[in-house]
């Protein structure tokens, strides 16, 4: 193949790129078919031009023996986790737990803050961030109108905590799934890495949050709490045997993820099997008890799998004409010989692109990168942790993607929220989780250690110096300090 065809090859692919993601970008056409129209396109360049059969296509939709069928694993998994969840979605066990948590706050807005984001987080580290907005937003506003209260700082703080919950475990979103499946980490090195991180970011977030908002919560009346008190969480419910069917799938789900590799062979049994089967078993109880497969196929998001199959072939397409060893190249040569630079670069790049773009298909894009990034490192993982971390965080920089959908849910409620309000919060509150991501990432590193443990000092001391002056200092340095404070809050809430 001569080398105009080649880059005509690289060029039109390219193109194609970068036209799904202006169409996503711009909501001017379903991103299913987006992906799909730029898949044929891409499956008539590696025919034509650059002299493929039609193999090439199974390929790259399912991957090869060579990759361990990287692909075909990633869809079993999704198609696994998405019957758990419209199972116990069906039987009410999200809202259930959901209500059983708000009704301990008894309407005190702190406590009810903290538990609103810690269940959003824990939603979104079992269930899609889409699921968990459409479960959490309308029960906020529905808790919110008993108790006479403004929605607006808990649903924005639920929207922007949700893409925490995403880097919990493994499983916890899509860019996960593909990351895992691909590098081969387990779920217990990815919760031990990634996951136990994230829930020390969430804790420190959901403070942040209740620092900002803490002057404009107001507690609610005696009545408007006992009202709150007095609702029955069975009323959600469908069946009782479900639910506990659904709570223990997810729990035997869980610890069967913490086995595969160090007690049960990942060879025998992958992770994506062993969900399919747990989802297969909930499938034919719940089938026994009468909730109807048919109804729950119904309700899956058909439209993320064909989005996925298109983008499988478009990402391939690009690895397979060379745009991405050459991506991978320039990346992998800057910070050469410095791997943190390398993966903190990472962190940053994957978190902008993915708030501008989809994270599905950047996520896909960048991982063969990361893997011609990792071919000297000595500790590869830690570059698809930060690729992790900047995927599903990066989604708060900016009020598009998923975040729309927050906005929209609560317009149609009556409660509407301005674009600008909420991208002011997500993208002070992204920076803040980036940059405590560049310090973990720089202290666990043998040879930047110090440059971790300064970043961490510098918070840690503005933090000590702020609440010593705030406490201990003259009426007129105590005047200043939250005059600074109430300023900095009324350019970011307000």
């Amino acid at each position: 193949m001569n080398k105009i065809a080649a880059i005509a090859s690289m060029v039109i692919i390219s193109l194609c790129f970068f036209v799904v993601i202006f169409l996503i970008f711009s909501d001017k056409l379903n991103r299913a078919v987006a992906s799909l129209t730029a898949a044929v396109v891409t499956y008539f360049v590696l025919i034509f031009i650059e002299g493929k059969d039609f193999s090439v296509i199974v390929d790259l939709l399912f991957g090869t023996p060579i990759d361990g069928f990287v692909n075909l694993h990633s869809l079993i998994l999704i198609l696994g986790m998405m019957f758990i969840v419209q199972i116990s979605a069906e039987v009410g066990l999200f809202q259930f737990l959901g209500i059983l948590a708000i009704k301990v706050s008894k309407g005190k807005p702190i406590a009810l803050m903290s538990i609103l984001c810690t269940i959003s987080v824990l939603f979104s580290a079992v269930i899609n961030n889409i699921l968990t907005v459409m479960i959490m937003v309308p029960l906020t506003i529905t808790i919110s109108r008993i108790l006479k209260i403004d929605p607006t700082p808990y649903i924005l703080t639920e929207a922007i905590l949700v893409n925490i919950g995403g880097t919990f475990f493994s499983i916890s979103s899509i860019p996960n799934i593909l990351i895992t499946t691909s590098a081969e980490i387990t779920f217990a090195e990815y919760f031990l890495n990634v996951g136990l991180f994230s829930l020390a970011i969430a804790g420190i977030t959901i403070v942040f949050f209740i620092f900002m908002y803490r002057k404009d919560f107001s507690a609610p009346r005696k009545m408007l709490s006992e009202t709150l008190d007095e609702f029955n969480v069975w009323n959600f419910v469908q069946s009782r045997r479900l639910l506990y069917a659904s709570m223990a799938s997810i729990g035997v789900l869980m610890i069967g993820f913490i086995l595969i590799g160090p007690v049960i062979p990942a060879t025998a049994v992958p992770p994506d099997i062993f969900a399919f089967t747990i989802a297969m078993i909930l499938t034919i109880f719940s089938a026994i008890l009468g909730l109807k497969p048919k109804e729950i196929i119904k309700s899956f998001d058909l439209e993320l799998i064909l989005y996925l199959l298109g983008i499988f072939v478009l990402a391939g397409g690009l690895e397979e004409v060379g745009v991405v060893d050459a991506i991978g190249v320039l990346l992998a040569g800057l910070g050469s010989g410095n791997p943190t630079f390398q993966i903190i670069l990472l962190i940053w790049i994957s978190a902008f692109l993915s708030s501008l773009i989809d994270n599905i298909p950047i996520t896909k894009v960048l991982i063969p990168i990361v893997n011609i990034m990792t071919t000297e490192a000595l500790i590869p993982s830690r570059y698809f942790y930060a690729l992790s971390m900047g995927a599903n965080w990066g989604d708060n920089l900016t009020p598009l993607g998923d975040n729309i959908l927050v906005l929209n849910i609560a317009e149609q409620n009556n409660r509407p929220i301005k674009m600008k309000t909420f991208w002011k919060l997500g993208f002070v509150t992204t920076l803040l989780q980036l940059y405590l991501g560049t310090a973990y990432f720089t202290f666990f590193s043998i040879d930047t250690y110090y440059i971790g443990l300064i970043m961490i000092f510098a918070v840690l001391l503005t933090v000590g110096i702020l609440f010593i002056i705030s406490n201990f200092g003259t009426e007129k340095a105590k005047s200043n300090i939250s005059r600074g404070i109430n300023k900095f809050r009324s350019m970011i809430i307000s």
